[in-house]
């Protein structure tokens, strides 16, 4: 077809052009301009071919076999489905132009992050459009639990499916004494609620994930016992607060010297592909001067408190706290709470700090209004923790409770709510700026409560107006997904180990197609 016309052509004309150079000067110069006004006399015939065959042509030789079409009808098919796709990548681009103009407008784009959608395939880039992280800054989903809220409007979080790989991941070689010399000593920083910065760095140095290699890893996992060398000074050694955080920040800037000068890593991103462990309700802070140093770096931390200045929803990551007892995460005893499920004798349930000497600078006042709220409901157990109550009386009496409450504290996020889901207890949280792990997988609407802090006086009502068949189905939801908030040992892939895994292939994938080189 025209392909093989203009190849000979160009054969022609090119042993054509070598004849007549050999030839005297002025016949071969006459020569060469018939020739050549002839060729294209020959190629301007194209023109004379038959709509089909220019069709053909640009569908290309492999399309067809030979020089005959006889198939009219399925070739007019084909164009007519190949001009409806032009129109619409036409008004696609269109489209595309007219929504670059409204987000600026929206000032969206103060950071950038409008670029990230330009390298997605469309499978990413629709699941990606239609989450919330693409609402402008000033438009953020405020609660992202489907559940009323004093603090801003209600949001509908669709979750997202999308099956990204895992990220390949390097954990730096730092001297023990940044780390496991310290759980040597103090076997409470791994079994605590804080011993989440032990678990990661132990469950990454015997994962598939994991390379020897630093060249080959999407991520670097900085493996620094922070919160654990803080409570040696603070808690072991009663140093003030000064010294204790003087101390604790000398130890991170010895480990980030090493990070910054023996490896090239950190310094192609300033640190944004690194993953730091901070277990605490203080979160990075610890280190006085991790905003300077640290700052662009991907936080695991269970503190989702979106008002704390150190909380970044975009890069950083909520994790469960750690629950080390194996009557709670163990899946035997879970499964005997389903089989064999106990008498819920209580309405509600809660032991823990309730008034405290700052007075009402502590949950902001809450928990004192709780205590009077429930001052005469025999049904209800809303005490202080108690001598005689350990941690197996504990544990059974949240088993035989319909809801366990979870009063902010300091801060928003405790790991009651996390023990109640492990013993089929329905939390209720109290505690408006909070945000938990795994929001873009989980509707925690299904199994759970959330009450504004405004509203906190009519929780009574609420509780004993929800009826049986839905408290039922709270629980029913809660026994398909308890384990994403168990650190399961080892860990499974549907824990929160690998949950938290996906989450950062999440941020990985923002980060590899975002323009922005750090987060404000």
């Amino acid at each position: 077809m025209l392909k093989k016309r203009k190849s000979r052509v160009s054969s022609l004309i090119s042993s054509s052009i070598a004849w007549g150079w050999s030839r005297p000067a002025q016949i071969g110069i006459l020569f060469c301009g018939l020739i050549i006004v002839t060729l294209v006399l020959l190629v301007s015939d194209h023109d004379s071919r038959t709509e089909e065959e220019i069709y053909l042509d640009r569908l290309g030789d492999s399309h067809v076999a030979h020089e005959g079409f006889e198939d009219a009808p399925l070739l007019e098919k084909l164009k007519a489905i190949d001009a409806a796709l032009h129109v619409a990548e036409a008004e696609r681009f269109e489209l595309a132009e007219e929504r670059a103009r409204l987000m600026k407008e929206l000032s969206f784009n103060d950071t950038g992050e409008e670029d990230e959608y330009d390298e997605l395939d469309d499978q990413t880039q629709a699941a990606f459009l239609y989450s919330d992280r693409a609402l402008p800054s000033n438009m953020s989903c405020l609660d992202p639990l489907r559940f009323n809220s004093s603090s801003g409007p209600t949001c509908a979080r669709t979750p997202l499916k999308l099956e990204l790989p895992y990220p390949r991941i390097y954990v730096y070689d730092l001297p023990q004494r940044f780390n496991r010399e310290m759980v040597k000593k103090y076997k409470r920083c791994a079994t605590d609620q804080y011993g989440t910065e032990v678990f990661f760095h132990e469950a990454l140095l015997v994962s598939e994930l994991r390379v020897r290699k630093p060249e080959e890893a999407t991520m670097f996992f900085v493996p620094i016992y922070g919160e654990c060398y803080l409570w040696q000074h603070e808690m072991l050694r009663r140093e003030n607060r000064e010294k204790s955080y003087e101390l604790t920040n000398t130890f991170f800037m010895e480990a980030m010297s090493m990070v910054k000068e023996k490896y090239p890593f950190w310094n192609r991103t300033l640190g944004r592909d690194h993953i730091f462990v901070f277990p605490g309700a203080r979160g990075p802070t610890i280190f006085n001067e991790w905003k300077q140093q640290i700052g662009n770096a991907v936080y695991l931390t269970p503190e989702g408190d979106r008002k704390a200045t150190y909380f970044n929803t975009w890069k950083d990551i909520v994790i469960p706290g750690l629950e080390a007892d194996p009557q709670f995460w163990g899946q035997d005893s879970r499964q005997e709470l389903i089989t064999h499920p106990p008498h819920r004798r209580y309405l509600a349930y809660f032991r823990g700090t309730i008034f405290h000497r700052e007075g009402t600078a502590y949950s902001r006042g809450l928990r004192p209004r709780l205590h009077a709220i429930f001052a005469n409901q025999t049904d209800i157990i809303y005490n202080t923790k108690q001598k005689d109550c350990d941690r197996k009386c504990y544990r059974a009496e949240m088993t035989e409770s319909v809801f366990c409450l979870n009063p902010l504290g300091w801060t928003p996020w405790t790991l009651r709510f996390y023990q109640a889901v492990m013993t089929r207890c329905i939390p209720i949280l109290i505690a408006d700026d909070i945000e938990f792990p795994y929001e873009s997988e989980l509707d925690y609407s299904q199994f759970a409560l959330k009450i504004p802090e405004k509203d906190v006086d009519n929780i009574l009502e609420i509780m004993r107006g929800m009826s049986e068949e839905e408290r039922e189905k709270k629980r029913k939801y809660m026994d398909k997904l308890w384990k994403v908030f168990t650190y399961q040992r080892p860990p499974e892939a549907s824990d929160a180990f690998y949950a938290s895994m996906r989450e950062l292939a999440r941020k990985h994938r923002s980060f590899k197609t975002s323009s922005v080189h750090a987060w404000n």
